[in-house]
């Protein structure tokens, strides 16, 4: 379960699987461009460095829901920051539509006296390069509990309400796969109580294989990966920041700086892009290049690969990296080896 999660304001939410005609002359999309009163968190100019063609977004968390297994009606909120394309005006609508929890390309009609749910605003027009942020409110229940049964042998089963929800989002009438998300609403009964306030971040997807065989004076290329398990938009970034021991290391490497030694003369890292984007499930590319010149001996050199991120955070307009938080995080490490061999 993230931290973001918040009951939104209330507001008529859309129908869920529910979508709104729209007709059209000579091609174009009729719409009226609604007033920007109607986003309860007004929309936020991207910075020109976070802006691009493309239309990207996330829900905040990945999973709504609670502890509480009693038979009462509960409501939980989130939002869903939309980072539009810079290019010109564009329609966008979204559609929240239930899915199979075995099969979530399979989508289910849910009963409201189970759930309901609804997205808003789930349809207007936005300006170029500019960060909007719609509401979902779910309610669950009456009667939604969590369901176990023991055998005389003390083995048994448990399982929990769960109920998956697919965000379909289009761009001008057309398919956004980048603004496309998928968010749970679950009622966690039968987990330890140390799995709460569990958070969701990045993971390294791709790293280097060891070791780099490399000689003075040379230059290599290699891709890395990294995979954004949940929790919303963020800043994702890979650094080399010491040598390290190639037998032991612990991490994070703040909790033994004396395995922290410089990184040698002669041997330089760099990423390309510096900065990656990140949004919920999927992977964010980069290419590291190792440099080597004359100055360096040849040698065994091991290093530490950190994946470190940035949260989005819209209530720190004064951050330097803003829409992110100007904290950075770093929750996930490797370690590579670098073998400089004479020619």
């Amino acid at each position: 379960m993230t931290g973001h999660n918040a009951t939104a304001e209330s507001f008529p939410p859309t129908q869920v699987n529910v979508t709104p005609s729209l007709s059209s002359v000579d091609g174009a999309i009729q719409t009226t461009t609604p007033a920007p009163q109607i986003f309860t968190i007004p929309p936020l100019p991207l910075p020109l460095h976070y802006q691009d063609r493309s239309t990207s977004g996330a829900f905040d968390d990945s999973y709504l829901g609670s502890y509480d297994c009693s038979n009462g009606t509960e409501s939980y909120g989130t939002n869903y920051t939309l980072f539009a394309g810079n290019d010109s005006p564009h329609h966008v609508h979204y559609t929240l539509v239930p899915v199979d929890p075995s099969d979530e390309t399979h989508t289910v009609s849910l009963s409201s006296d189970i759930i309901e749910a609804g997205i808003y605003p789930d349809d207007f027009v936005t300006r170029p390069g500019y960060i909007y942020r719609s509401q979902l409110n779910v309610t669950l229940g009456p009667n939604v509990t969590g369901e176990s049964h023991t055998n005389p042998d003390g083995s048994g089963w448990s399982r929990d309400p769960y109920f998956p929800f697919r965000l379909e989002v289009t761009v001008d009438g057309s398919d956004a796969p980048e603004a496309n998300d998928r968010i749970a609403v679950t009622k966690i009964c039968s987990f330890h109580s140390q799995t709460r306030s569990m958070q969701p971040m990045p993971g390294i997807d791709l790293a280097l294989q060891s070791p780099v065989v490399l000689h003075a004076n040379e230059t290599q290329t290699f891709p890395i990966r990294a995979r954004n398990y949940g929790g919303g938009l963020r800043e994702l970034y890979f650094t080399i920041p010491a040598r390290i021991s190639g037998e032991s290391w612990s991490f994070p490497l703040e909790s033994n700086s004396g395995q922290l030694q410089p990184i040698p003369e002669g041997l330089a890292f760099s990423f390309d892009p510096e900065v990656m984007s990140g949004t919920n499930f999927r992977l964010s590319n980069t290419t590291l290049t190792i440099r080597t010149d004359p100055r360096i001996p040849p040698g065994n050199y091991s290093f530490p690969l950190l994946l470190c991120y940035r949260n989005l955070d819209l209530d720190n307009q004064s951050s330097l990296h803003f829409p992110f938080s100007d904290m950075p995080y770093s929750g996930t490490a490797t370690s590579f080896t670098v073998d400089v061999v004479e020619k």
